[in-house]
């Protein structure tokens, strides 16, 4: 048996009521996230010429989804499309670590518009994403992370396709014959490049919307008995030997049964910005608070990163610390640093053209440096540290370690502070009626007409 048949078959076996409480409560917060996200994002230029775009599809009302911050529905498919563009168009999407991927903004969209073709219910959903969750996961980790990024690829966009192939085909009623198909076909589809780094492009945002389509038209496909290939990731040719150079296919099914389900292992994040940077403006901001330290007697600030980090958020230097667009700040480790001692956060109001030529900005991005760290490099990217190191013009250096930044499953955010995330990222689209029936609504998924009560209160 290949080994993405024996992951389909062990996908396949989970059903709603092997479920734990962690795993449930796990997507209730993480769908409660997306939604928030995907409001604030649906704001943005990116997703703004999305829905145009879509506006073109025509209009099945037998399976319709809410367009998220549109206050209109469309097609299912162009629909959870639109809503995974709005999710990501923000960097403040859940975070996989191991994967180094955003698996949220994927899954949900492709499970959602998969159970509203299949007329399924809000347990066919939770299923679905959280089988998605798994396989995305896996195969990301199996990928090698580093190895995968070292070919410039986004692990989001290509193992977001098996992921959600994986969700689609769960919501579609299929077996775990009609799930690998799924999976062996959307392997055929992946894709997602990083050059959107070279010049701040909308393309990144793309990515979780072309995995979220192709995952759901490969699950189509199979259950229409499309034949995929029997070992997509695994294979000789197969996802991995060809978009890694440093694969470890048997990551795909290390500690099944054993460790917590990949779900319950994701990040929310909380800040508006690259996942790269996240400890780090922790750590500064822990030591600002800390210290007092105020922005104009900072003489030299170091970040310690992992390698891999440093070709997305730091290098080349000269570029990352004058960022000519919001995309480009977002994976500038010196905006970040910037953003914490200047302004105390680093959230949507930081992260906006009017703040990127702003002098005391660049003179402080360009103080930031930063190290890469072999103790970060050993434990990256099942964990991933980060440090950070201040030195004033009075002579006082200040140093921080962050083991988990919050919002990792080692730090996570309460229920209070996830609902105070959405309502502050929903409160421009939703009324504060409509965002405590969403809040209700997504935070019991999985009760018994939650599905259609969630729907109706995104309408």
């Amino acid at each position: 048996m290949s080994r993405t048949r024996q992951l389909a078959e062990a996908a396949a076996a989970i059903d709603f009521e092997s479920l734990g409480d962690a795993e449930i409560e796990a997507v209730r917060r993480l769908l409660l996230d997306h939604i928030g996200v995907a409001a604030a994002g649906s704001m943005t230029d990116s997703a703004a010429a999305f829905r145009r775009t879509i506006a073109r599809f025509a209009h099945d009302e037998r399976a319709s989804l809410p367009v998220i911050g549109a206050s209109t529905a469309a097609a299912a498919v162009p629909a959870s499309m639109a809503n995974a563009v709005a999710g990501h168009s923000i960097e403040y999407d859940d975070v996989h670590n191991s994967s180094s991927s955003h698996p949220g903004v994927v899954m949900f969209p492709a499970a959602m518009a998969a159970t509203a073709l299949a007329g399924g219910d809000e347990r066919d959903l939770v299923r679905a994403v959280v089988i998605g969750f798994e396989v995305m996961c896996r195969a990301g980790r199996a990928a090698d992370p580093a190895s995968h990024y070292a070919r410039h690829f986004h692990p989001t966009g290509t193992i977001g396709s098996l992921g959600a192939a994986a969700a689609a085909a769960a919501a579609l009623g299929l077996d775990a014959g009609g799930l690998n198909s799924a999976i062996g076909i959307a392997a055929t589809m992946a894709s997602g490049s990083m050059e959107f780094l070279s010049d701040g492009a909308w393309t990144k945002r793309l990515h979780p919307a072309l995995a979220a389509r192709n995952g759901v038209e490969a699950g189509l496909l199979a259950a229409d008995g499309y034949v995929g290939t029997a070992d997509g990731i695994g294979g000789e040719r197969g996802f991995l030997a060809a978009y890694s150079e440093a694969a470890v296919p048997d990551r795909l099914l290390e500690g099944w049964g054993e460790r917590p389900l990949e779900v319950v292992d994701t990040s929310i994040k909380r800040h508006t910005c690259c996942r790269y940077n996240q400890g780090a403006i922790d750590a500064l901001l822990a030591i600002r608070a800390a210290h007092g330290v105020a922005a104009d007697d900072v003489d030299s600030v170091v970040i310690g990163i992992p390698s891999v980090a440093v070709d997305i958020v730091a290098e080349p230097a000269a570029t990352k610390r004058r960022p000519a667009s919001v995309v480009d700040a977002q994976f500038s480790l010196a905006f970040g640093a910037a953003a914490a001692l200047l302004w105390g956060r680093a959230g949507l109001a930081e992260y906006d053209e009017s703040r990127l030529d702003d002098p005391a900005v660049l003179a402080l991005m360009d103080r930031v440096g930063y190290e890469v760290d072999p103790e970060i490099d050993r434990d990256f990217p099942q964990k991933w540290r980060a440090w950070a190191r201040v030195k004033t013009r009075s002579g006082d250096t200040h140093y921080r370690w962050v083991d988990d930044p919050k919002g990792d499953p080692g730090n996570p955010f309460t229920d209070a502070e996830c609902r105070e995330k959405f309502d502050d990222l929903a409160s421009a689209v939703y009324s504060s009626e409509a965002r405590s029936a969403i809040t209700e609504h997504a935070l019991s998924i999985g009760a018994p007409g939650s599905w259609k009560a969630l729907v109706d209160s995104l309408a």
